[in-house]
């Protein structure tokens, strides 16, 4: 099943065939990783990314000993810190599952090899990397534009799952805000006519 899910995901990417796909998919380690597992330590460089079948990741910060949650991938989404993965730089970020989750892990090393196998390769990582770029500015240019409670409204519109999903501490740092301000946001809301 988790095979057909990231087959179909390259296939609205790009233009592999089935048989290469195949090939592909063999660069790909299936992994079952264990809720509150560390994928990633920050200060380490990134190695893998992980294609998720089921489960929930969260990359996350440390400022000032608090924890900041940047980004929740779920099912059908490539996780990873990648500006450490494409830079081999350490990152900033630490990376660690919210679930018990089911993944396909690509190393590094194992993109390299296909990058040589298959240029195509390129244009997939190419325009997912648009795609998690245009997510990550429209998130920006929130934190920029929007309230906090414009910011709530637009997380439950866009990724409603992660409001049942996620501890709400980390909902509220994710909204850059503290735990109390969405308590009264939601309060708030229920209240609205």
């Amino acid at each position: 099943m988790g095979k057909d899910l990231i087959i179909n995901s390259f296939k609205q990417i790009t233009g592999f065939t089935d048989i290469e796909l195949e090939t592909v998919l063999k660069y790909f380690e299936t992994k079952k990783i264990k809720k509150k597992s560390v994928l990633l330590h920050a200060g380490k460089v990134a190695n893998e990314v992980y294609f998720i079948i089921n489960g929930c990741i969260r990359l996350f910060c440390v400022k000032d000993g608090e924890e900041l949650s940047t980004y929740f991938f779920t099912e059908k989404m490539f996780a990873g810190a990648y500006d450490s993965f494409i830079s081999r730089k350490p990152s900033r970020h630490s990376i660690e599952t919210l679930e018990d989750c089911q993944v396909l892990v690509l190393t590094y090393q194992a993109l390299e090899e296909l990058y040589a196998i298959f240029p195509k390769m390129n244009e997939f990582v190419r325009k997912s990397i648009e795609e998690r770029f245009v997510i990550l500015h429209d998130l920006f240019t929130s934190y920029i534009l929007n309230g906090p409670e414009e910011r709530y409204l637009n997380l439950q519109k866009e990724r409603p799952d992660l409001l049942n999903r996620i501890p709400q501490h980390q909902i509220a740092s994710f909204l850059g805000i503290t735990p109390v301000s969405l308590s009264r946001i939601r309060n708030r809301l229920v209240k609205k006519p």
